[in-house]
């Protein structure tokens, strides 16, 4: 089984629970209307967003890989640059500023929440997913090997596109991102905590195993050690 597999089956499991991706999509297509200028930043070769940004007035996709931005089909403005600093992007220019699965490969995370700052226009938004340090998974990713953390990559997901990015998870606590924020002008509007056992799920037993776990982390004093955080952070 693959981890969207047994992502459908923790749905029949824990009734009301929602994967961190649908949760994450659902606030972006709410806040996309027909006169949003959006950046992704980090946009790789995804196509994660083809309704909304088909909805946008404009989108601009900035990576710095510019083999990935040549694989990306969905976005026509395409800027090669490394996110602490695109002055390609005018000031105050950007409505909605989405990123995923960025935050943890930041090496500077702090320059890029002020960059995020510069760009947007006040009453923006930056909306972005990404790992949480204090996470269990996260933790024991740091310890493994990284060859194995490919071959559960491969178990979990199937042939991989691209080997796993380096990882810093120097933005990836709560209380990091909220000061990150303050210091680049932002509030935060809202955060998400989301778990997910799944990410441990090579088979049944340890699916079910994550399944133990993640109970027991939802209570309150280890709440807001789950997997994914979502936020929201908003220009005045």
């Amino acid at each position: 089984m693959t981890q969207i597999e047994y992502q459908e089956l923790y749905k029949k499991v824990n009734k009301g629970w929602n994967d961190s991706v649908s949760i994450y999509k659902s606030i972006v297509s709410k806040l996309v209307t027909s006169d949003t200028v959006i950046m992704e930043a980090g946009c790789g070769f995804s196509n994660l967003y083809t309704e909304e940004y088909k909805r946008a007035k404009h989108v601009i996709g900035v990576d710095i890989s510019d083999e990935y931005l040549k694989m990306n089909d969905l976005i026509k403005e395409k800027i090669v640059s490394d996110l602490s600093s695109i002055p390609m992007i005018k000031d105050n220019s950007v409505d909605l500023i989405i990123s995923s699965w960025v935050f943890e490969h930041l090496e500077q995370p702090d320059k890029v929440i002020k960059e995020f700052g510069r760009v947007l226009k006040p009453g923006g938004k930056a909306i972005f997913l990404t790992p949480n340090a204090l996470n269990y998974v996260v933790i024991i990713n740091k310890l493994i090997p990284h060859n194995f953390r490919l071959w559960v990559a491969t178990k979990l997901g199937g042939k991989l596109t691209v080997e796993p990015m380096k990882t810093f998870y120097r933005a990836n606590t709560l209380g990091t991102l909220k000061r990150m924020a303050k210091d680049a002008g932002l509030n935060t509007d809202e955060t998400i905590l989301n778990g997910d056992p799944t990410y441990i799920a090579i088979n049944k037993f340890f699916f079910y195993i994550g399944v133990i776990i993640e109970a027991i982390i939802s209570l309150p004093l280890l709440n807001r050690t789950k997997v994914h955080i979502i936020g929201v952070l908003k220009k005045d």
